[in-house]
């Protein structure tokens, strides 16, 4: 069973975030965990311990309604539902609920917040903090079935393949068209066909398609390709996680996350190799970062 880990504010954002992802693991049995996380705001009349036991019981109650209100909705698979309702930060809420228990997947909701993408928002801080695979809804985006999923990450340091399990899997079950997105940009490397071979083998059933562009950057390049092709799922590898890098602008992962076009599936790299698939030779293989 896939356990996922969903933010809500009770937003539509969210609400949209939670209705995707439930879509999305409509044929999966899965455990959802709810998550609100909520500020304490200091009260000049009621005392801080009155506020934040109030606070806590309005938003568990409104927890409950909404996992309620989803076990009514049918779906092919299980679907459980739990949640939890704490004080605090968001970054520090949901590592402490990470920190407990171990998930597949946490979710949120894209919203319009955030001043630019220096600053960053949410979702890009949980991106760049979180050791685990995140997944980022656009509040438009419309539950359907997931056909055509691109994966366009950089690989030029990857040490392993499995941490593309779930987007092997996810093409398997859903019977999904997987394409590897590179981006040729000034300066860069031709792939090697071995260094292609290796990934392709680990992806063994899937036989994905290789699509290739020319751009300036990366960022046009994946922008292109997303003005010209149906994409259900952006599958990214995040990199550059630095100060320097989000200074600079080198994290295309983090422009992305900050206002995603499409639902945007980041893939957590723990650094760690793989004895079956390894792939620390492909150091020239050049894919989207």
């Amino acid at each position: 069973m896939k356990k996922v880990l969903v933010l809500t504010d009770f937003s539509e954002a969210s609400h949209n975030a939670l209705r995707f992802t439930r879509s999305l693991f409509a044929d999966t049995d899965t455990d959802f965990h709810l998550l609100c996380v909520y500020p304490i705001e200091p009260d000049g009349f009621y005392g801080q311990k009155h506020v934040k036991e109030t606070a806590c019981t309005a938003f568990t109650d409104s927890l409950q309604e909404l996992a309620q209100t989803m076990r009514t909705q049918p779906v092919l698979a299980t679907h459980t539902f739990r949640s939890t309702a704490l004080p605090g930060t968001l970054l520090d809420a949901v590592q402490s609920v990470l920190d407990e228990d171990a998930f597949d997947l946490v979710v949120l909701g894209s919203k319009k917040e955030g001043t630019n993408v220096l600053f960053g928002n949410s979702a890009t801080t949980l991106v760049r903090q979180l050791q685990t695979n995140v997944l980022i809804v656009p509040s438009d985006s419309v539950p359907q079935p997931v056909r055509h999923i691109v994966l366009a990450a950089d690989v030029r340091n990857q040490k392993g393949c499995n941490l593309l399990a779930p987007v092997k899997d996810m093409v398997i079950q859903k019977e999904a068209e997987l394409t590897l997105l590179m981006i040729d940009t000034p300066g860069r490397k031709n792939v090697h066909p071995e260094r292609e071979t290796c990934l392709r083998q680990y992806l063994t059933p899937v036989i994905p398609t290789v699509a290739r562009i020319q751009a300036p950057n990366v960022r046009q390049g994946i922008d292109t390709y997303l003005d010209g092709h149906v994409v259900d799922l952006l599958v990214m590898i995040p990199r550059h996680k630095g100060w320097t890098d989000i200074l600079t602008g080198s994290s295309v992962t983090r422009s992305l996350a900050f206002a995603p076009p499409v639902p945007l599936l980041t893939l957590y790299d723990n650094g760690l190799s793989d004895q079956a698939h390894t792939m620390s030779d492909l150091s020239n293989l050049d894919y989207a970062l």
